[in-house]
């Protein structure tokens, strides 16, 4: 299993490489391109955008776990949207009867995801988009800059593990899950993906209700490099799903994992990540 950093590493690689053979051609860095009958808007300097340019898809053997998850007429909420990299490909499997609410906090990613989405006329009705930051508690104050951006070039501004780069969050709202779900008159939530980079714990927190009444499949990623200066938040993801019932599984390896956070921590690879499902029986 690679690392994050590793990861970055080969893209950049890969983008030079594509960028130097489009140079050759006065062709830009910036185009459309139709992958899995999405159109996407695409930046070969980003990482996601090169990822989905290359290999049809950000986070390919998620994609494919997706239609395992997913079925039509779903509600799906993308919490940690960025440019809408999932949230597109779920809108294909929630079909017309489905919806898709994504959030991301950026102006960047939200901006990106927006034009994505109106690059795909059939799929924007399915899918509900705000800029917003889910957290524990809807009188948190809302951070200035998350990252959101993953450039394929090597500056002092990126974070040193995962090579982000922070973007600002003017024109974001705040709010808890719980909170959103009331005022929005969702009644029904059947899978969740939650990707924000560190603040897991507290989307968990503001969620209580929601999960507790919808009991829908999550899917996360555990990565705790994100928690070394507060490891215990680690520790409150887990403990937050087992507390109500769930169990979670190691999505590659189709295992059950055991109740134990120090466990959890020790399978995965310095700098790394591990995709987990929270299934409720």
């Amino acid at each position: 299993m690679l690392s994050t950093s590793n990861k970055i590493r080969i893209a950049r690689s890969i983008s030079t490489a594509i960028l130097w053979g489009r140079g050759l051609f006065h062709l830009p860095s910036e185009l459309t391109a139709v992958r899995r009958g999405v159109t996407w808007s695409i930046d070969l300097k980003e990482g996601i955008d090169l990822a989905i340019y290359i290999l049809g898809g950000f986070e390919v053997q998620t994609l494919k776990l997706y239609t395992q998850l997913v079925k039509e007429g779903d509600v799906v909420l993308d919490i940690g949207a960025n440019i809408g990299a999932h949230t597109l490909p779920l809108a294909q499997l929630v079909g017309a009867r489905g919806k898709v609410f994504s959030f991301e906090p950026t102006a960047f990613a939200f901006g990106k995801q927006k034009a994505n989405i109106a690059l795909n006329p059939l799929l924007a009705p399915r899918i509900s988009a705000h800029q917003m930051m889910l957290m524990a508690t809807s009188n948190t104050k809302l951070p200035d800059a998350v990252y959101s951006s993953w450039p394929l070039e090597t500056t002092s501004d990126l974070h040193l593990e995962h090579h982000g780069r922070l973007m600002g969050t003017v024109g974001a709202a705040m709010s808890t899950l719980d909170d959103f779900v009331s005022a929005n008159g969702i009644d029904r939530i059947d899978f969740i993906k939650l990707d924000v980079d560190g603040n897991e714990s507290d989307v968990l927190l503001g969620a209580k209700t929601t999960i507790s009444k919808h009991q829908p499949n999550i899917l996360l990623e555990l990565a705790p490099y994100v928690y070394k200066t507060q490891p215990e938040k680690f520790d409150a993801i887990l403990n937050s799903l087992w507390n109500v019932g769930y169990e979670i599984s190691d999505v590659a390896r189709n295992r059950k994992l055991p109740r134990n956070p120090d466990f959890v921590r020790s399978i995965i690879p310095a700098g790394g990540g591990l995709n987990v499902l929270a299934t409720c029986d």
